[in-house]
């Protein structure tokens, strides 16, 4: 009779498995309404502006679901030049996300067909939803302005491998003009764009960043529609703050479906209550008193012993358990009957 058994590699089995989930709160895969925080707002939206899914304003549980900012490699749009007060914050993000995602010695972004692009938007996924990374092909985000609806997603779908620019995180793909309602639909491919305006954008999964070009989405949305989608002001020495624009513009659209991906290692272990093993508890109801004072089994059970698997513990060669699996409901187990009881770990 044993209370433990060794585990042998013929008695473990990994597997690998990706899984989609929804990226937004609650567990969404899309969300409709956004909001700010006018806190947040108020004390560092120059620099950036935190998106939620709920007013947090009203409801104690809102929590950020994406930031927005805008950068210029000049520092446009924001306060601060030489002899003039500010620090010249979209230059600071442009410099951060050029160190962050090029390679060194590069000193500009490219949006398709145009290489020396000065400035940009970015849409920056809370890093604790994506948790590993925004699942290719599986976002969608409206913009809407005076010009019109524009509809993005990225070129996965026909470009599976990425694109061929070298950047420290890959893969990096196109941001398109599409939907996914209905199945994929890409409308114009990003290197059939017009060389003076560029793509509208590029997508890094494992990042959760959505970079997106201030050129191509100034246009028009809508077919002979006129107007703006987003509205960029680029003038020196000017508090302009343009990713409100963005959000203004995110906000008309109504419509941003995102989900993220993991890839989830499962272990199975496979334990075998043979017939000789496990038929004896320390349960106190198996037992009963002797005048002496010495336990013995009840007598019915002595011959004929009977148990109930509840739990199953995983201990390690120290002997030090590291984690407890609990069944749905006990297993009789006797010298007459077996058990296969699978646990599964995932990571």
């Amino acid at each position: 009779m044993s209370y433990f058994k060794d585990l042998t590699n013929d008695d473990r089995v990994n597997d690998v498995a990706i899984v989609t989930s929804g990226l937004f709160q609650d567990g969404s895969s899309n969300i409709t309404t956004f909001f700010t925080s006018s806190t947040q707002y108020t004390n560092t939206g120059d620099y950036n502006i935190d998106v939620y899914k709920h007013n947090p304003a009203g409801n104690a549980s809102a929590s950020v679901q994406f930031g927005l900012v805008y950068g210029h490699v000049g520092g446009s749009g924001s306060l601060g030049t030489k002899g003039a007060t500010g620090d010249r914050t979209t230059a600071a993000v442009y410099g951060q996300f050029n160190n962050f995602i090029n390679p060194p010695q590069t000193t500009r972004f490219t949006f398709g067909p145009k290489t020396d692009v000065q400035h940009f938007y970015a849409l920056s996924f809370n890093r604790a939803r994506i948790r590993e990374k925004v699942e290719p092909g599986g976002w969608e985000l409206h913009l809407s302005g005076s010009g019109g609806t524009v509809k993005l997603i990225d070129d996965s779908s026909t470009n599976k491998a990425g694109t061929s620019n070298q950047r420290n995180f890959s893969p990096e793909f196109n941001v398109v003009s599409g939907t996914l309602i209905g199945g994929t639909t890409i409308n114009t491919a990003a290197s059939s764009e017009p060389a003076t305006s560029g793509s509208y954008g590029t997508f890094y999964p494992s990042l959760g960043v959505i970079l997106l070009n201030p050129a191509r989405i100034s246009g028009s949305g809508a077919q002979g529609s006129s107007g703006t989608i987003v509205s960029t002001v680029e003038a020196s020495n000017t508090d302009s703050r343009n990713h409100r624009n963005l959000f203004d513009s995110i906000k008309l659209g109504k419509y941003f479906q995102a989900k993220r991906q993991e890839e989830v290692t499962s272990r199975h272990f496979f334990v075998r209550a043979t017939a000789k093993d496990f038929n004896a508890t320390t349960n106190e109801t198996y037992y009963t008193e002797s005048t002496a004072g010495v336990k013995q089994i009840i007598s019915g059970l002595r011959t004929d012993p009977k148990t109930y698997i509840t739990t199953v513990g995983m201990y390690n060669d120290d002997n030090e358990l590291l984690a407890i699996a609990k069944l749905s409901q006990p297993i009789l187990k006797s010298k007459s009957r077996e058990a296969l009881i699978k646990v599964k770990l995932d990571f």
